[in-house]
């Protein structure tokens, strides 16, 4: 991230040529430029941790150069140390207006050589809190924007297609009871009447058939609910892939942990689908990491039901566990439909399924990658449409 660690902007050229001998003696390291135009057409390329800067320049002064940094926007990433010969009220508070985090006398470099040392490190301390601040803002912005679509999504499922959906097949049922009522009346009727042309058998067929109807309608409603549970138990685990409690950590052996999950899932769906095969490769060697068994569990069984579905009942699921560089790797693969290259970003989104005609929430995917992530983990998808997909998912060993 950072070009160097410092970057001197003084038109004397002995005195950088000192200070830079000084600050390399101490293992850190720095350019310098005479030409403050030059060294501000630098920053806006480069970051430093530290920019030491000169007061008094004949091109541009140093308090110019700050005005122009501020101009630019480029005050918020830099640890401006100001040396001067001389530091005035004046000069010291149109500094600090300007972005200037420190002043040092450029004799007092000579002097104490010990404390000009000690306020550049101070300068790297800043940046590096900067840096994890930016990082955490930056994790905040995402899952505000995660939350907005997963809330977005939902919402859109639960109060629009999904609720429409149920609520017509209730009114639906409702009338099919209303009608089945009606004609039980008039069976009834009819065996009152003996002189009623239609008979009890022609009765009884009709009555039968709205009893179907409406049994047909009431699976449908029951189909919906799984639905909506499926939906409220994705959300929960979603909450838990986004914040693991630590707690719940503990060493285990991922090979173990693959395939009970993959096992979980595969034991029965293989007795369904016996046109899918599965190869399982683990590594000969133990591959610990830290988990929370139950998390990964999920992780795993999901990918593998999408492999599953994306096979539609036949081809070949791959499994294959393997250390590298000191990291533990497990791809799932399968020969099914693949992924539209055009598609590939959009898996990750809470608004997006890419199970055409199929039922879905569209969270399953994003509580895998949460679920990794949260184990300082990677995960990576390969796939080509029509040929399928291999999931990459990365763990530090311990």
């Amino acid at each position: 991230m950072f070009y160097k660690d410092i970057l001197l902007i003084d038109d004397s050229e002995p005195f950088c040529k000192s200070i830079q001998e000084t600050l390399e003696d101490n293992g850190w390291s720095i350019i310098y430029n005479t030409n403050p135009e030059a060294g501000l057409a630098f920053l806006r390329e480069k970051q430093f941790k530290v920019v030491l800067l000169d007061i008094r320049m004949p091109n541009m002064s140093g308090l110019d150069f700050l005005a122009e940094l501020e101009k630019q926007q480029l005050v918020q990433r830099n640890y401006v140390i100001v040396l001067t010969g001389e530091i005035t009220i004046e000069n010291a508070v149109d500094s600090l207006r300007l972005g200037a985090r420190d002043f040092i006398q450029k004799h007092a470099v000579v002097e104490y050589p010990d404390l000009f040392l000690e306020r550049i490190e101070k300068g790297y301390a800043w940046q590096k809190e900067r840096i994890e601040n930016e990082k955490l803002a930056k994790e905040r912005r995402r899952a505000i924007e995660e939350s907005r679509l997963i809330v977005k999504s939902v919402g859109h499922d639960m109060s629009g297609s999904y609720y429409a959906s149920l609520m017509l097949r209730l009114q639906t049922l409702q009338r099919k009871i209303e009608s089945f009522k009606n004609e039980v009346e008039h069976c009834f009727d009819t065996i009152q009447n003996k002189n009623s042309p239609e008979t009890m058998a022609e009765c009884r067929d009709r009555v039968l058939k709205i009893a179907e109807e409406g049994i047909e309608k009431g699976n449908g409603i029951i189909t919906l609910m799984g639905f909506f549970k499926e939906l409220g138990e994705k959300l929960k685990h979603l909450g838990q892939a986004i914040d693991i409690d630590k707690s719940h950590k503990k060493t285990v052996d991922l090979n173990a942990l693959v395939k009970e999950a993959i096992h979980l899932f595969t034991d029965s769906q293989l007795v369904a689908n016996p046109d899918v095969k599965l190869i399982e490769e683990y590594s000969a060697e133990a591959l610990k990491i830290s988990a929370s068994e139950e998390d990964l569990i999920r992780v795993f069984v999901n990918l593998v039901e999408n492999a599953f579905k994306a096979m539609d009942g036949k081809g070949t699921l791959t499994v294959k566990i393997y250390r590298e560089n000191g990291f533990a790797i497990v791809d799932i693969s399968d020969t099914g439909v693949g992924i539209p290259e055009d598609k590939i970003e959009k898996i990750w989104r809470p608004d997006y399924t890419h199970w055409a005609g199929k039922q879905g929430t569209g969270l399953g995917l994003m509580i895998c990658k949460k679920a990794v992530e949260n184990h300082e983990g990677e995960i990576y998808v390969k796939s080509v449409a029509g040929q399928g997909t291999t999931f990459t998912i990365k763990f530090k060993l311990i």
